[in-house]
C-alpha cells in the first residue's frame, strides 16, 4: 500500500498539469472555431473562446488527473509484480 501511494500522487499531479494545458488548448481551438461568431460577450462579459478555454482546462484537468492516477498505479503494480 505504501509503495503505491507516491506513484498515485505523482501520476495525478502530472495528469493534472497535462490536462490543464491539453484541455485549454482544445477549448481554445473549439472556442475560436465555433464560438467566435456568437455574441457571448454581451451576456457574460468574456469572449466565447476564453470561456471555452476555461471550461476545457477544467474538464481536461479532471479527466487527466483520474487517468494519470490509473496509469501510474498500473505501472507501479506491474513493476512490483516483476520483483
Amino acid at each position: 500500500m505504501k509503495t503505491k501511494l507516491l506513484p498515485g500522487i505523482m501520476g495525478g499531479f502530472i495528469g493534472f498539469l497535462v490536462g490543464i494545458f491539453v484541455g485549454g488548448y482544445f477549448g481554445l481551438v473549439v472556442g475560436g472555431t465555433f464560438l467566435g461568431g456568437l455574441e457571448i460577450y454581451k451576456h457574460t462579459g468574456i469572449e466565447g473562446y476564453e470561456l471555452a478555454t476555461y471550461v476545457g482546462a477544467i474538464i481536461g484537468a479532471l479527466v487527466a488527473t483520474v487517468l494519470g492516477v490509473k496509469i501510474a498505479l498500473r505501472i507501479a503494480y506491474k513493476t512490483d509484480k516483476k520483483k
